[in-house]
């Protein structure tokens, strides 16, 4: 379908009149320019426009139409590629850096506010160079954060993943032990391990994906499985750290205060007392104000109620404990879209399979299958 078509089915869904249709057109277009468009996961040939149509055209009643496109205007989020690579630039500098020249000043007794004097120093290069980074999955873009932080670490301290084999966790605590002989020289520890860990992932809206509570079993998720594989001395992880020692520093490109709350607390209860400090960044906190729950969404909250399909709330779904999937995975309620996939704890009127009774604006690929 041609942008020109849809815009003018658009205006026919919506009852536009002449110069309303003109300026509302105008607002669209440009949305779908400056980022709508860049969706992954809209079919071939589809682009903003024509899924805005088809989306709004599902809806049998002007009102719930009008509802459904204020909600688009005024209250969707939309995160772009370009948007997420700035967060992952700033990662590094802004989030744990400075916990890193604190940390160099504190144990080399510098005063903290004389920056070039601690990163010019030994000290800071040596602890710098003992900080290991690891992604927790694809969404940590791994190739973009090294290429932000170059020189400054090293390609040898950053991995794709948490899960590292045997050969790799030789080969990184060989670089670890030549690189800092290089630094420090006969000052270098004569048996060096990694002193900072820092866990690097893209988004989290309930924390459950890193920490998933199982009756009479240890804590699952990532983070859960990830603790129990470094803690165990016939792991090859283990290797990597002397946990004691350890600052273990959890960063988010995008979270919710939910997630912050929860994840902060099970790092407690997972982490505290076997490592030397935990810690949670979040480089683009999204407010708990953006969150929408049933009865606090005007006019939406019919369209919502009337269009859901509980096809979706399968056993995946079903691990939020929630007793159905309206507003999203924990009943997150959010408004967001990411340019890749749009996540499950948004509402489901915005990302629905294509199979669904109302097929969502922003369909959803599934990662599972029921």
């Amino acid at each position: 379908m041609k942008d020109e078509l849809a815009e003018k089915l658009l205006v026919t869904v919506m009852g536009w009149n002449g110069p309303e249709a003109g300026s509302e057109r105008a607002v669209i277009q440009d949305l779908a320019r400056y980022k709508y468009d860049e969706y992954q996961q809209f079919a071939p040939g589809m682009g903003f426009v024509e899924s805005l149509a088809r989306w709004l055209y599902q809806f049998s009643r002007a009102e719930e139409r009008q509802a459904a496109y204020k909600f688009v205007k005024e209250k969707m989020i939309f995160c772009s590629s370009a948007e997420i690579q700035h967060l992952v630039a700033m990662a590094y500098h802004d989030r744990v850096r400075p916990h890193l020249i604190k940390s160099t000043a504190i144990d080399n007794n510098i005063d903290p506010r004389q920056v070039a004097k601690i990163v010019d120093s030994i000290e800071f290069r040596v602890r710098q160079r003992q900080t290991l980074f690891l992604g927790l999955s694809d969404g940590a873009r791994i190739d973009i954060f090294r290429r932000a932080n170059s020189p400054n670490l090293n390609h040898e301290q950053i991995s794709r993943s948490h899960e590292l084999s045997d050969p790799r966790v030789a080969d990184l605590l060989k670089e670890l032990n030549s690189d800092l002989k290089g630094i420090a020289g006969n000052a270098a520890p004569s048996d060096p391990k990694f002193r900072t860990l820092v866990l690097l992932d893209d988004f989290s809206a309930s924390g459950l994906s890193y920490y998933m509570p199982k009756d009479d079993k240890p804590v699952g998720g990532k983070l859960g499985s990830f603790f129990r594989a470094v803690s165990d001395p016939k792991n090859a992880l283990h290797k990597l750290f002397d946990l004691a020692q350890t600052d273990l520093y959890i960063v988010l490109y995008v979270a919710t205060e939910q997630a912050k709350t929860y994840i902060e607390k099970m790092n407690d209860e997972v982490w505290g007392g076997n490592v030397s400090a935990t810690r949670l960044e979040i480089v683009q906190p999204l407010p708990e104000v953006y969150r929408m729950s049933n009865g606090e969404c005007g006019d939406l909250n019919g369209v919502i109620d009337t269009y859901y399909d509980d096809v979706i709330h399968d056993r995946h779904m079903q691990k939020g404990r929630t007793v159905d999937g309206k507003f999203g995975f924990a009943a997150c309620g959010l408004p967001l879209v990411m340019h890749h996939n749009t996540p499950n704890n948004s509402i489901a009127l915005l990302w629905s399979y294509e199979d669904t009774k109302a097929r969502g604006l922003f369909p959803r690929v599934r990662r599972h299958r029921a």
